[in-house]
């Protein structure tokens, strides 16, 4: 796909804002960037009616290369120009897909679903894969979200894909497949138990699978079995990948 103009971030389609919406955003932007000052993951607040951004963090995860300047001027089109190609019809899929996430969602949730997804990025002309969790931040009268926050890190998984949207207040996410073009709707939300927990967070701060059962108490053979466990249920290959799912999703 060459012509980045296809592609159209627009997540419910806002038909209406007016100026005084825009004016009344600075508290927001301030908000943004005091956040992006104390995360080391990239942040940007997408205009979903202009298509185009309103804020974007010195990040190279956001920025590839280039100028934060130059990512306010390109807007949407930048990011997507920064995508790797043969990852830009799974995009625009996923872009038109989620265009009409607002018809599956109960009313009274629309505004506080979170969409996770990933796909590949060139950063400094290398493929990255990078995660990109998005979450309205402004709605129109109508209810309509038209302002987007999202943070970008690298992706805890080692493919593209793995799309995941969740419902803030339900015990319950739907996961994207691009196999059969749609929603699955996933009843049980996913959970780790103390056990896991416990093995992740000693993993994260480096111990060695020796000291992390002299740790709690059990045999290296057990903590195997709590990792190949995790591994199961986050659907990664290693604990690196195990540590940033978990931590992304809220999970430790």
């Amino acid at each position: 796909m060459n012509n980045i103009s296809e592609i159209l971030f627009n997540i419910s389609s806002p038909t209406d804002v007016l100026e005084e919406d825009y004016r009344s955003l600075e508290s927001s932007m301030n908000v943004a960037e005091a956040f992006a000052r104390i995360t080391s993951q990239g942040v940007f607040v997408a205009d979903l009616f202009r298509n185009n951004f309103m804020y974007v963090s010195d990040s190279p995860l956001v920025l590839f290369g280039h100028t934060v300047e130059e990512a306010m001027q390109g807007g949407y089109s930048f990011l997507i120009a920064n995508a790797a190609e043969e990852d830009r019809p799974l995009i625009k899929e996923l872009v038109e897909t989620v265009g009409n996430t607002h018809r599956w969602l109960p009313d009274k949730d629309s505004h506080i679903h979170t969409i996770s997804c990933n796909f590949h990025f060139l950063v400094n002309g290398q493929p990255v894969l990078i995660n990109h969790r998005v979450t309205p931040l402004a709605r129109t009268k109508e209810g309509k979200a038209w302002l987007a926050l999202c943070l970008v890190s690298p992706s805890p998984h080692s493919e593209t894909g793995h799309i995941v949207a969740t419902i803030n207040t339900h015990d319950e996410y739907s996961v994207y497949a691009f196999e059969n073009h749609r929603w699955n709707r996933i009843k049980d939300r996913l959970e780790l138990t103390e056990d896991e927990r416990m093995m992740l967070h000693l993993s994260a701060r480096g111990y060695t699978m020796n000291q992390i059962g002299e740790k709690m108490f059990r045999s290296v053979d057990t903590v195997k079995m709590y990792r190949r466990h995790v591994f199961n249920k986050l659907g990664v290959s290693n604990i690196s990948e195990a540590i940033a799912y978990a931590y992304s999703f809220n999970l430790l």
